[in-house]
């Protein structure tokens, strides 16, 4: 048998772990957290089962492997959008279009739904604002997922998160958290429509009706920030 060249294993076993993160992104975007077993990453990436597990040593690992494939771009995508302005109104805006297009790009639903307890109140409080209701207290999780996913989502939402606070702060300084509700439950019903496209659409079609959700639901948002900044803010 021909002797392999440490560089070409390199390449076969990059080139193997990228087929298992499409396979498992494949999984989580069409059937949920709960459909990702490695039987069937196996099957869909013909390894045997044994040999899937010198690259994931279960389907834990697979989320964290799909999940960084795409947070930093996100992340990096909404930082470079936001450091063009320092006006808190333009930042709103400029947010809740960038996350919309970074979900059109990315999608959302299957990414953000990795865990399955992700509406417990506590944890959804650490992912909005960036720290635990009480700060003494670990960072929550979902019984499904590892300390390191959990930082690892936490650190994304609090990227996420913070230029929106920071501007609701100085456009409401004595209530900021109803801005930051109000925009981000506008974005999350933009992103829910972006999830509900057809994926049958021919690709003009489909981009063409992002760019209209996109529109639609960043004008609502500037609407919203028109009127949560007028008058005298609510108690």
């Amino acid at each position: 048998m021909p002797r392999i060249r440490e560089s070409t294993l390199q390449e076969h076993r990059a080139k193997t772990l990228d087929q298992i993160i499409a396979a498992a992104e494949a999984i989580l975007r069409t059937g949920g957290r709960g459909q990702l077993t490695m039987a069937e990453v196996a099957r869909r990436t013909n390894l045997a089962r044994n040999s899937l597990y010198r690259y994931a040593r279960d389907t834990d690992q697979l989320c964290d492997m799909v999940m960084e494939r795409h947070l930093p771009d996100w992340g990096q995508a909404l930082e470079q959008a936001l450091d063009q302005t320092d006006d808190p109104r333009r930042t709103v805006e400029v947010w809740t279009r960038t996350n919309l297009e970074q979900a059109g790009l990315h999608g959302h639903g299957w990414l953000m739904n990795l865990y399955a307890e992700q509406h417990d109140e506590q944890l959804r409080q650490t992912l909005i604002y960036g720290t635990p209701s009480n700060p003494q207290e670990p960072v929550p999780r979902s019984d499904r997922s590892t300390d390191r996913q959990a930082q690892a989502l936490l650190d994304f939402h609090r990227q996420v998160n913070q230029p929106l606070i920071q501007a609701w702060t100085a456009l409401r300084p004595a209530d900021p958290a109803m801005g930051v509700e109000v925009t981000r439950g506008i974005v999350q019903s933009g992103m829910r429509l972006i999830d509900a496209l057809d994926q049958q659409l021919a690709p003009g079609q489909r981009q063409e009706r992002l760019t209209l959700i996109i529109e639609k639901v960043t004008a609502c948002a500037k609407a919203v920030t028109a009127t949560l900044t007028e008058g005298p803010t609510c108690a």
